[in-house]
């Protein structure tokens, strides 16, 4: 395991930075236009473990690709729906969106072998109420351990229509978009109804780039309807920055009371991630919005605050360090999710927090944080094998000497050169 640590920040923080385009983006890009009819180009596709597994799936798939990684852009043959290769191995490694949109792909092919495997902790992760699902719609597959887990293997036979599929959107809206993505493959279409009465916005991630690459999506009272043999349409597709990275680097500008703009990025971005920023502003930062990005510039006095992060979890982490550095309490709900991602993110975060001195305390699907009643201190923190809990702890060493992550090697997930690239703007 490697150790990292960011410099100890000595004054305000001012900086403009691009960053690689966002991982959630990236995924569904890549399987929809391996689906689509004719030659997509692709730019600003990030280097990341997660991005590069799925690049690892198109060739396992046959499917004709040149990727340059030094520019970001890959243009990919689409294959109309069908995969070229009918017997392959699939290494999604830790990339639970990979892993939940591959298996309904594979499943909807008329004929074929595909064997998925994953990184340990990917495996352990839920896919019990995907897989229901999937086999009411007649997949047929053989499991190595459990029926409700990878490894396993698909013997494809295509997917028939049903009556309306229901899911829980709110236990996984990854579910939900892989479902989607397969929907038009499937003869006579689908109809899913997501059972819940919150906001989805991966899942209207997905709906949009579905209808951005040709295909008819109709959706009314949590109720999706496509129709069956339709083909996605090939086309440029420019992906935009990775928000939850972003937020990290403004989270620079709110600790240290700076000025930090990510450029390319808009208040209108795809990635409901960007609802981080009214967070930034109840806790008294300003947020402008310029015509090539959107600067923060940190308040005199950080506040803390009350707000439930259900549909913008990926960002709680980074909101929880920088509340270590508030006037007041925070409290942070709708978390009981993160709990099943690469890591229990609730209790990773919890641990961390309070070996650096602060007084933290958890709920099943909360954190709470006290400023005034910690006392910072050095300490080596774990990164639990887990990108954002590895980035977001150490944003503590803006103003606290001697916090080390262990483990640092994680932050490949998303963003490989995290410590090198704040390193060079502190």
């Amino acid at each position: 395991m490697t150790q990292q640590s960011l410099p100890l920040a000595t004054k305000k923080i001012s900086a403009e930075i691009s960053l690689p385009g966002s991982k959630s983006l990236s995924n569904r890009v890549l399987l929809i236009a391996a689906m689509a009819k004719g030659e997509s180009v692709i730019d600003n596709l990030p280097l990341s473990k997660d991005v590069l597994a799925g690049v690892g799936a198109l060739k396992a798939l046959g499917i004709s690709h040149q990727f340059d990684e030094a520019s970001g852009r890959i243009v990919i043959q689409g294959a109309n729906g069908f995969f070229p290769n009918q017997k392959a191995r699939i290494f999604c490694n830790e990339a639970g969106t990979l892993t939940r949109f591959i298996i309904p792909l594979c499943a909807a092919q008329k004929s074929g072998e595909y064997y998925i495997y994953a990184a340990d902790r990917m495996m352990a992760r839920p896919i019990a109420e995907q897989l229901f699902v999937l086999n009411s719609l007649g997949m047929q597959a053989s499991y190595e351990q459990n029926q409700s887990s990878l490894p396993m293997t698909i013997l494809a036979e295509g997917l028939k229509q049903t009556d309306n599929v229901s899911i829980d959107g709110a236990k996984s809206s990854q579910f939900l978009s892989g479902l989607l993505i397969a929907s038009p493959l499937i003869d006579g279409g689908l109809s899913i109804h997501s059972d819940t009465d919150h906001p989805q916005p991966y899942v209207q991630m997905t709906v949009d780039m579905m209808r951005d690459f040709g295909v008819v999506v109709n959706v009314e009272n949590n109720l999706y309807k496509i129709q069956g043999n339709q083909s996605y349409q090939a086309r440029y597709y420019a992906i935009e920055p990775d928000i939850s990275t972003a937020s990290y680097f403004w989270a620079l500008a709110a600790i240290t009371q700076g000025d930090v703009k990510v450029k390319h990025v808009t208040r209108d971005a795809k990635q409901g991630d960007i609802r981080f920023l009214e967070v930034l502003e109840k806790m008294g930062c300003q947020v402008i919005a310029e015509e090539d990005g959107i600067r923060v510039i940190g308040g005199e006095v950080l506040n803390g605050v009350t707000v439930d992060m259900r549909n913008f979890s990926d960002t709680f982490m980074t909101v929880a360090a920088i509340a270590c550095f508030a006037k007041g309490e925070t409290h942070i709900t709708g978390l009981e999710h993160t709990r099943l991602q690469e890591s229990d993110r609730v209790s990773a975060m919890a641990e961390g927090l309070t070996r650096l001195g602060v007084n933290v305390t958890t709920a099943k699907d909360s954190i709470h944080i006290y400023p005034e009643k910690s006392t910072l201190r050095a300490a080596t923190v774990e990164g639990h094998n887990d990108h954002r809990i590895a980035m977001s702890l150490a944003l503590i060493g803006l103003r606290q000497e001697g916090v080390i992550i262990n483990g640092a090697e994680c932050v490949s997930k998303t963003c490989p050169d995290y410590f090198e690239r704040m390193a060079k703007i502190i």
